[in-house]
């Protein structure tokens, strides 16, 4: 019998599970764990129910998984919005997207654009902590962190600083100088293209039951898009909807107090 069981809460995640049984002693993954609510029995936990789980995980990551940054697409990001709503966790929706994006894969070819959004899925994978933080790619230069660590603003902020400073390797000195570039339109004629940068449209999200996947991810594109509107490089933090955007979704999902973040990195 053992005299110390490992227990663990009903809503802790795998991840957090996983690490707890690897730094715990080693007979734990043997014998089992005991799942509580709020410090009240509610059954056991192998690890052989562990390691299934973290598999079949393992195993829908890469169904769905964008091929060019292997990221999870939009079937897991959806199911894991879901999960924070389901659970009434408290979180930040982030969109991230490219300015300027198009006429530099364009002008630059689609190898090197392939080259930038793979750089902008490691950038933005290593800001976020993978205990408490969700990464998604949705497609194209389009890419979704659902924040729940606290200083998220600081990650943010580091991400866009990473972004502003790196993709300056893809211009020439010229280029970096102008900060932008000139090439031929559709139309044969020469324009000025500033460089490509990053914008990031924050919504938060209150514990609410009542909300959807659907509902979050276009409050989130908004957000997207009036930060795609500030100069450089820029983080945006819509907390209160529009009147177009409340009936959209429940007000009761955002915060009501407004909070607005321009942040601006160009070196």
């Amino acid at each position: 019998m053992d005299t110390s069981p490992l227990i663990v809460e009903k809503d802790m995640s795998i991840q957090e599970l996983s690490h707890t049984i690897v730094e715990a002693d080693r007979h734990h993954l043997s014998n089992g764990f005991i799942i509580a609510d709020q410090g009240q029995y509610l059954g056991m936990g192998t690890g052989h129910d562990l390691v299934r789980e973290i598999t079949q995980m393992q195993i829908s990551a890469a169904r769905y998984a964008n091929p060019l940054t292997l990221l999870p697409g939009n079937e897991p990001i959806n199911e894991q919005i879901a999960l924070l709503l389901q659970g009434g966790a408290e979180f930040f929706a982030c969109y991230c997207d490219l300015d300027h994006f198009k006429p530099f894969n364009d002008v630059f070819g689609y190898h090197s654009g392939d080259n930038v959004i793979q750089l902008t899925g490691k950038i933005l994978s290593n800001v976020c902590d993978s205990d408490h933080d969700f990464i998604g790619h949705i497609g194209g230069d389009d890419f979704i962190i659902l924040f729940q660590s606290a200083d998220w603003e600081a990650r943010c902020q580091s991400a866009l600083d990473r972004f502003a400073n790196d993709i300056l390797e893809f211009f020439s000195a010229e280029d970096r100088v102008r900060e932008g570039y000139i090439a031929k339109d559709r139309h044969g004629e020469e324009v000025f293209y500033p460089l490509t940068s990053l914008s990031i449209g924050v919504v938060q999200v209150e514990p609410c039951k009542q909300a959807s996947h659907h509902k979050i991810s276009a409050a989130a594109a908004e957000a997207k898009k009036q930060a795609k509107g500030i100069p450089a490089t820029a983080c945006l933090l819509i907390v209160v909807p529009s009147a177009h955007e409340m009936r959209a979704m429940d007000e009761a999902c955002f915060n009501d107090s407004a909070i607005t973040r321009d942040w601006s990195s160009r070196p």
